[in-house]
């Protein structure tokens, strides 16, 4: 089969319906809510047993083409199961080959000559994608950073705090320098001695200019750890991925403290406010284990993004990837606009006394600036 649809959703249904389309030698399941889109991929060989587990628990209705033929059946209101065949009198747009890869949705595109990605495993030596997942992740942080980024001509600076394996540096890299045809300078910092080792060889063999790596702890940076930093006419960006914990405020004090026109950060764990939280009035968001870390990873990431608000930048949280790849999957994007917010900083008070929290951005902020 080519396209598989399941509708008419149960009433314990957890999607609204799910189509199913043939890549080539694998499946992708689109599972649809309300609001969002979940996508697993998967093997010929499983799409049976995964339709199984849908078709008749969760949805009443399945339609199937394999080219020709339209094959349907549903379950009636008695339980029982009508099946049916007819000639397919329309092509579904979906039968073409590479549907769910489609070209058009990626600003990095598959077979794009990008090598070091062959290296990382993300593309095969013919430079097709091999991992769909990191692919689509990283194609979705360099959208966000395009929109915020579209009609700026001037050289830009970039800092990649925790920049870890480096998929993103380099396709951040390829970007601006390759898609944009602009001038960047990047450095990306990491812990890790073999991370640095690793990218900085990667830099050499591909004559990367103006790309460098760099040893070193995002809490103990004194200044920016690229020389072109805030030059004139320049456009200056930080940029935090999942970086642990209190790490991510480590990476959002120096944008503010170094003045970054753009904030792009992903975090990580968030431990910190859980160990703190002592609610006054909202006592039940602390009686179940799940939820009150929940609410603790929220207001850590709500109380960043309003002290950004206060600090002069216009931001947002928005959704980086499906649940099903990640649970941390929210970006907190902040564009600097200088003009602060004050009332940002009251909200944040009211949720600091509610939950007895004292945050490490509050903390860095007050420290080394001013008491908010």
């Amino acid at each position: 089969m080519h396209r598989i649809l399941l509708t008419t959703p149960t009433k314990n249904a957890r999607y609204t319906r799910i189509e199913i389309i043939l890549s080539g030698e694998k499946y992708q399941a689109s599972m649809f809510t309300k609001t969002q889109v979940f996508h697993k991929n998967f093997d010929l060989c499983e799409v049976d047993s995964f339709v199984e587990s849908f078709f008749g628990a969760e949805f009443l209705q399945y339609t199937a083409w394999d080219g020709k033929r339209e094959h349907s059946a549903r379950y009636t209101k008695k339980g029982k199961v009508l099946r049916s065949s007819k000639v397919s009198e329309t092509k579904p747009p979906e039968l073409m080959a590479g549907t769910f890869n489609k070209q058009k949705s990626h600003i990095i595109k598959e077979g794009e000559h990008i090598p070091v990605l062959v290296d990382m495993g993300v593309f095969s030596k013919n430079y097709k994608v091999l991992m769909h997942d990191k692919f689509r992740q990283i194609n979705r942080f360099i959208e966000l950073i395009d929109d915020e980024t579209k009609g700026i001509n001037r050289p830009i600076n970039i800092i990649d705090f925790g920049c870890g394996k480096s998929y993103l540096t380099f396709l951040v890299y390829h970007y601006f320098t390759q898609v944009r045809k602009l001038s960047v300078n990047i450095c990306g910092l990491d812990l890790n001695e073999h991370v640095i080792e690793t990218c900085t060889t990667a830099v050499q063999k591909y004559g990367y200019k103006s790309l460098f790596f760099k040893l070193g702890d995002i809490g103990n940076q004194t200044a920016p750890p690229l020389e072109q930093w805030g030059t004139a006419d320049s456009f200056n960006i930080v940029i935090s991925l999942h970086a642990c914990d209190t790490a991510t405020d480590h990476a959002l004090y120096n944008a503010i403290r170094w003045e970054a026109d753009l904030i792009c950060a992903v975090p990580c764990c968030q431990h910190e406010l859980r160990k703190q939280m002592k609610p006054r009035k909202l006592g039940i968001f602390s009686d179940y284990g799940i939820i009150e870390e929940r609410i603790a990873a929220l207001a850590t990431d709500a109380i960043r993004a309003k002290l950004l608000e206060h600090a002069g930048y216009r931001t947002q949280i928005i959704e980086f990837t499906a649940m099903e790849h990640t649970a941390k999957n929210l970006m907190i994007r902040a564009r600097r606009t200088v003009r602060g917010n004050p009332l940002a900083l009251e909200t944040v008070r009211e949720l600091m006394d509610e939950f007895s929290f004292r945050p490490a951005l509050v903390e860095l902020l007050e420290k080394h600036c001013k008491p908010l």
